[in-house]
């Protein structure tokens, strides 16, 4: 522990340089004479806030300039692999393809999807979820949660019922349009049967069957594009 304490205070007083600014120095040959773990490791945190003061006192003294340049070029270089994390872990923008979803989703609408609150609050009934199935090679898919574990689903007259309940689904352009739900089902321990929005084109839980709540990786957040 007292050796990478060292190492890492050495990296931030000298960098690639053979000597470092006095009070960088200084922390470092203090450093040498402390005994114990514990105070190395306080004497190498005291050192490296030196050090920080040490390195912001030596960039006011350059032109303003030079500071700008700086700060730019640090920006840019965060902001890569900042883009890059946003976009694989938390929100990820898409392009639909398809117009299954209609009318909550048109073709060519650009969305986002959200990729870690579903993870904490599990999935839910009316969410739209994304997932991949060998149904639909080569790219996610979008459809709606009607049913989740448990659940006893089956359609009559085009009205979906979940366990005998018909569902109020004032989000679809053609009331009572569900139609080849085929035999009830029951929704198997970790599955969720999915349906689209546009009843008649869809093809969803109805042919494919339910699909592993695991193969859901993001839940739709938002339209950005068109602006309402």
């Amino acid at each position: 522990m007292r050796r990478v304490a060292r190492t890492v205070l050495v990296a931030a007083v000298r960098g690639r340089r053979d000597r470092g600014g006095p009070w960088g120095e200084a922390a470092l040959a203090e450093f040498d004479q402390t005994t114990g773990r514990w105070e190395a490791l306080r004497w190498a945190a005291g050192g490296l806030r030196a050090v920080w003061h040490e390195r912001r006192a030596r960039i006011k003294t350059l032109p303003r300039g030079v500071r700008l340049q700086r700060a730019l070029v640090g920006a840019a270089l965060l902001s890569v692999p900042a883009a890059v994390v946003v976009n694989q872990f938390l929100l990820t923008p898409r392009y639909v393809p398809s117009g299954s979803m209609e009318p909550t989703v048109q073709v060519q609408d650009r969305i986002l999807v959200d990729r870690v609150s579903f993870r904490l609050t599990g999935v839910r009934y009316g969410d739209i979820v994304e997932f991949t199935t060998p149904r639909v090679p080569g790219y996610p898919v979008l459809k709606r949660v009607i049913g989740l574990p448990g659940d006893t689903i089956e359609c009559r007259g085009g009205q979906v019922y979940r366990d005998g309940t018909a569902l109020n689904e004032p989000y679809l352009d053609t009331p009572a349009a569900t139609e080849n739900c085929g035999a009830a089902v029951t929704v198997p321990a970790g599955e969720l049967f999915v349906l689209g929005d546009h009843r008649v084109v869809s093809q969803d839980s109805r042919q494919w069957g339910t699909i592993p709540v695991d193969a859901v990786d993001g839940r739709l957040l938002t339209k950005f594009w068109p602006l309402p």
